[in-house]
């Protein structure tokens, strides 16, 4: 809700004040919290246990995100300044929250499972 003082309709002791109500769509990318963004950014198995780099989107351009090694399924990295505008603060934003969703591959060959089984085998064992 925003008020603009003296735009409003005359009465009998001069003009009133406008009330403009302002309604935010929801956003494909984005939920907001007050000035902080919240989004979800897909990453390899490969990234997740190696680290590397992702592509974050922002509200202005991607910005890249350093992944650090064994990041787990779910982890939240802050991107400062990168949220909403801070109401009534020139030049100051919130923060932008990216939720790490990690991606295994869905087409293996014979030889890449095995390459993943024996991988398995040396880190876990047998499961038994």
């Amino acid at each position: 809700r925003v008020r603009l003082v003296g735009e409003g309709e005359k009465g009998t002791q001069g003009p009133g004040d406008l009330y403009l109500v302002v309604a935010v769509e929801p956003d494909e990318v984005f939920t907001r919290d007050g000035d902080n963004l919240y989004t979800e950014v897909e990453i390899d198995m490969f990234t997740a246990i190696l680290g590397g780099e992702v592509r974050v989107p922002t509200m202005a351009r991607p910005v890249k995100l350093k992944v650090p090694p064994n990041t787990q399924a779910g982890s939240k990295f802050r991107v400062n300044g990168r949220g909403m505008p801070r109401l009534r603060k020139k030049d100051e934003y919130g923060d932008l929250y990216a939720r790490v969703l990690v991606t295994v591959p869905t087409d293996l060959d014979a030889y890449q499972q095995d390459l993943l089984l024996q991988l398995r085998q040396s880190l876990v064992g047998d499961g038994e």
